[in-house]
């Protein structure tokens, strides 16, 4: 009996540890449950442990148990720690730091170690993202000042690849040369409408550029014909474009227009040669005795070309001479003179210079027989040649006497000018002059410049003066033609003529039939020509 006893409680005691080993439960405890009440009791907290400790072991911390004592107290309160553990990685991962673990062990010094590295590593994190976006405000700062200066200025900037593509060119370029970004970028330079790319990169001092350690920017100066088909000079600078490692990557520059620096530029240049060879010039019409090798020396050491043998000419514009003396007229003047005398001096084989009354100019003398003829058809090609060029201006050419080198420089000059002022006053329709044909009018002319000249003329013909078709018909009769042929050109009846020739006896109180008086009258009528100049 007693064996038997002892056979059921160690079977009951099999069957309780597999309560706690075993997951399902075996019909015979169901049968000494039913038995034994306070097994049944047992069972009953052991399968609640059993259950409380799984949801434990599958991280469900919401499973409750109603079980009281020292097992089911220390596993809620495992329960509860893990709770408040979740709980403070949780309050962790939203970034509170001053969580702390004091009830695990080895666990909590662990987890509080982490805690500390993940603070400093959080700080430092915030301390990266603050001062990298600071950089990058920086670096937007900067673009956004850099698009802004490239979106606006009038200089074109501009980045090529190593392939010498344009991978970037600022908006400005349609406004420089007509072109927009899009019809331009993502080109080779030899694909491009941008022929000062091409320059820039043909020019041998680009070639310093891709020099290591080369930091200098090429400075190169060209012309460019924009998209409307007009012409400006452009002035770019480039340097090669390097990474971090000091490696060419491309080239960056910067490219201006300075059309108005060169026109400016060549306006003083203009202004100085225009100077220098008015000074050259008008030194020789001052001196009046050089020979023509230290002519030729002097001109050397100027870079002004003279040659040995030469025609002279004398340019008076018309034009300009009946402006006021007003400060603005002077500089119109001015700039008129100025700018004839540099057009003058772009035609070949020609010098030409301001003096004080006109132009003088000179140019090779033609060679051979008839030099007067040849010369009068220089002038005449020079008259075409400034009206072309100068239409509305109004110029009187008088060309000098032939002498060889240049001796009697001055005195020619004077004889051109002399022919140009005698032309202009009586014979204002021609335009050109010589000097030889100027005839009675040569000596006349220095005479007719002094206050005598005018009492002169007023003293023989002043009664005249106020009866213009008297002075006509005295003009006439002093040529030598008859009343009949004086009266056919006039348009009058030859009796009329004779009525003006007694009325004009007169008023004079001479004789027309005197010699002496007649020679004086027509001087008297010469001398009132030329006065009209004065």
């Amino acid at each position: 009996m007693k064996q038997d006893w002892e056979d059921e409680i160690n079977e009951i005691i099999h069957q309780i540890n597999n309560v706690l080993q075993s997951k399902t439960l075996s019909a015979k405890l169901a049968g000494y449950s039913d038995r034994y009440p306070e097994l049944a009791k047992l069972v009953e907290k052991l399968l609640a442990l059993r259950e409380f400790t799984f949801a434990l072991s599958e991280g469900d911390l919401s499973h409750t148990m109603s079980l009281r004592g020292y097992w089911p107290g220390s596993l809620k309160a495992l329960q509860s720690n893990l709770r408040h553990l979740t709980w403070q990685t949780s309050m962790v991962a939203a970034g509170d730091y001053s969580q702390r673990v004091a009830f695990m062990g080895e666990f909590s010094k662990s987890f509080n170690t982490m805690i500390i590295r993940l603070k400093d590593a959080a700080e430092n994190e915030q301390r990266y993202i603050a001062e990298l976006e600071r950089h990058q405000s920086a670096i937007q700062e900067s673009e956004r000042k850099y698009r802004l200066i490239a979106e606006n200025t009038d200089d074109a900037i501009w980045l090529l690849d190593n392939e010498l593509t344009i991978r970037y060119i600022s908006p400005s370029i349609e406004k420089l040369l007509g072109f927009s970004p899009a019809e331009v970028e993502e080109k080779s330079i030899n694909q491009a409408s941008l022929s000062f790319l091409q320059v820039v990169f043909h020019s041998p001092t680009i070639e310093l550029l891709k020099t290591a350690g080369t930091h200098s920017p090429v400075i190169v100066e060209c012309e460019q014909l924009r998209k409307d088909r007009k012409m400006i000079w452009l002035e770019t600078s480039v340097n090669a474009a390097q990474n971090s490692d000091g490696d060419i990557i491309g080239f960056i520059g910067v490219t201006r227009n300075i059309s108005e620096r060169k026109t400016a530029e060549n306006l003083l240049h203009q202004a100085y040669e225009r100077r220098k060879k008015r000074d050259f010039f008008n030194g020789l019409v001052e001196k009046n005795d050089s020979n023509a090798s230290e002519v030729l020396h002097l001109g050397w050491r100027d870079n002004i070309y003279v040659p040995k043998d030469f025609s002279l000419f004398f340019l008076s514009v018309g034009t300009i001479d009946t402006l006021s003396s007003d400060e603005n007229n002077i500089y119109h003047k001015q700039q008129v003179i100025d700018t004839l005398v540099d057009q003058l001096n772009r035609k070949e084989n020609t010098n030409a210079w301001e003096t004080v009354r006109g132009i003088g100019l000179i140019c090779p003398a033609p060679a051979g027989t008839a030099r007067k003829e040849k010369e009068l058809s220089i002038a005449e090609d020079y008259s075409k040649y400034i009206s072309i060029y100068f239409p509305d201006i109004q110029v009187y050419i008088g060309t000098a006497n032939y002498a060889d080198g240049w001796t009697n420089f001055a005195n020619r000059l004077k004889n051109a000018e002399t022919a140009a002022r005698v032309g202009r006053q009586v014979w204002p329709a021609e335009k050109i002059y010589h000097y030889e044909d100027c005839g009675i009018y040569q000596v006349l002319a220095p005479f007719s410049v002094t206050d005598e000249a005018a009492a002169y003329v007023s003293q023989t013909i002043g009664p005249l003066t106020e009866h213009p078709d008297l002075v006509e018909t005295l003009e006439k009769l002093l040529s030598g033609l008859s009343f009949k042929e004086i009266g056919t050109q006039m348009y009058l009846h030859h009796k009329t003529i004779q009525l003006r020739k007694q009325r004009i006896e007169q008023l004079l109180q001479v004789s027309l039939d005197s010699h002496e008086t007649r020679m004086a009258l027509a001087t008297a009528l010469r001398l009132m020509k030329l006065l009209k100049g004065r």
